[in-house]
């Protein structure tokens, strides 16, 4: 919507309203051409006559009203939604298939006090120290490679990133070295693997000259010092902090330019540690920012409630805390702070100046149609593979929603069912879309709602009165922080 001023020009009710930052500037919004217009007071005059002679109004800020009018600056974007998943899309979503997830293993040499499998959580499947089969991984591969080499595939000079999950991904490394030289013997044209791994650097040391070789990237978990890693610990309650670090010193020490450029670390937030805690203790020892995330809220055990809430960690408060203390420490959390990421989110989603990726260079209106919530389409991101053979869209959603399965080297993936199941979730959220602002926007994924009387329920329903909020907060930002819109402009990198 627009704003100060609706479809017929007659903007009292809307004046009740307007977009006024913290400085007491006001602003106009067009949904149609999506761009944010300062509005002095003369202006403002103007408008509310309706680019008529009113008294105060200025011939100059008449002529500019009437000129926005015309070239539609006020008018309201019409917003359509496909519901409708087709079997077709599922097959160039795998043939165009970005991220291979592959769980190799589900056995894990440590047994942190958080873990998402751990003893918080009940939406996953019972962990029976189970490895993957190559002949499973094999047979998804092949299917995929048929897909690869298809007509399907529309991408050019694409490159699919093969991750591998556990568990400790290190105790299945047979797994991952039978299934990097399969796919390195396929020689698809137009086809490349990286790879990637999430491991907690126990085995690190005894596996690292292949994963130089590889040129894995390596995301490795640590959070922060002994005390503040003190979560994480062996079968036997034993603290894995010293063992740690000895092997990703090892590795920096024998592969210095690989550890700079492929070696990150995460850090948990939780009630021993803190942002500022996190990135002091992480750089003082390897000279890296570590990214940081808060505990997995989905699917806890309700009797564990209590115990998890004196855990938790609120990531935003916590870098609150860390900017009083250190107020530099900003720069090096660039757009990772809950302001910086809002500004950003309102810059991708209502700014016309920017494109997501190549595509939108081409197509950047879908041609009026949008699909509901920010639920990724079937595949169209990741496929993940689970130690059970269930097939999921992501690693982050509960595993009772498998789309396929994959057991006894047989696949059992419809295409055709996985398109109707999206389809039928589409439909049951969207009466909730067409009445909120988040529509063209929406970050909600589906696989994480609960349903009630056949209708999925959303709680993020984005009011009239709460855009108008975040545009606000999103002006008086780029006001404070002049510097930051060029900043974010020169890191982008249309993919």
């Amino acid at each position: 919507q627009s704003y100060f001023v609706d479809c017929d020009f007659k903007i009292e009710k809307s004046m009740e309203t307007p977009i006024i930052t913290e400085y007491g500037h006001q602003y106009v919004y067009s949904d149609v051409l999506h761009y944010f217009l300062y509005v002095p007071e003369k202006m403002k005059i103007a408008m509310r006559g309706s680019g008529h002679n009113v008294v105060g109004a200025t011939d100059y800020y008449m002529r500019k009203f009437n000129f926005l009018r015309e070239y539609h600056f006020f008018d309201t974007e019409e917003i359509a939604f496909q519901t409708d998943c087709t079997e077709d899309l599922v097959k160039q979503n795998m043939a165009c298939l970005r991220q291979l997830l592959i769980e190799v293993t589900d056995k894990c040499n440590l047994k942190c006090k958080y873990c998402g499998y751990g003893e918080f959580y009940s939406n996953y499947d019972r962990r029976e120290t189970c490895n993957q089969t190559f002949d499973n991984v094999k047979v998804l591969i092949d299917y995929l490679t048929n897909l690869w080499r298809s007509d399907y595939n529309v991408s050019h000079n694409n490159t699919v990133t093969v991750g591998f999950y556990g568990g400790e991904p290190l105790l299945n490394m047979k797994l991952i070295q039978e299934t990097i030289a399969y796919m390195e013997s396929l020689h698809i044209d137009n086809l490349r693997f990286s790879y990637n791994m999430t491991t907690n650097a126990m085995l690190l040391g005894r596996y690292m000259d292949y994963l130089v070789e590889k040129d894995f990237t390596l995301l490795i978990s640590l959070d922060g010092d002994e005390y503040q890693s003190g979560y994480r610990v062996d079968k036997h309650g034993k603290s894995s902090f010293t063992h740690v670090v000895g092997n990703i010193q090892k590795l920096k020490d024998t592969y210095p330019e690989f550890f700079e450029k492929n070696v990150h670390f995460n850090a948990v937030l939780h009630d021993r540690n803190s942002v500022e805690g996190c990135y002091k203790s992480i750089h003082g020892l390897f000279g890296k920012r570590p990214r940081v995330s808060e505990l997995n809220t989905n699917g806890i055990i309700p009797e564990r409630v209590e115990e998890f809430v004196r855990m938790f960690n609120d990531k935003t408060e916590s870098f609150k805390t860390a900017l009083t203390h250190d107020p530099d420490i900003k720069d090096d959390f660039e757009m990772e702070d809950d302001a910086s990421l809002a500004y950003h989110f309102m810059i991708m989603n209502y700014g016309g100046n920017r494109y997501s990726d190549y595509v939108d260079l081409f197509d950047s209106d879908r041609n009026g149609k949008y699909v509901p919530t920010g639920t990724c389409r079937p595949f169209e991101r990741k496929l993940f593979l689970t130690v059970n053979g269930k097939i999921l869209p992501c690693e982050r959603i509960g595993q009772e929603c498998a789309i396929a399965r994959l057991s006894d080297g047989k696949l059992n993936l419809d295409c055709s069912a996985v398109a109707k199941y999206y389809s039928s979730l589409y439909k049951k959220i969207i009466k909730s879309c067409v009445h909120c602002n988040l529509k063209k926007s929406c970050g909600q994924c589906l696989f994480l709602l609960k349903e009630k009387n056949g209708q999925l329920i959303c709680p993020g329903i984005e009011t009239d009165a709460k855009l108008r909020e975040k545009f606000s907060a999103f002006l008086t930002y780029a006001e404070s922080n002049p510097g930051d819109y060029e900043r974010l402009l020169s890191s982008i990198i249309v993919a």
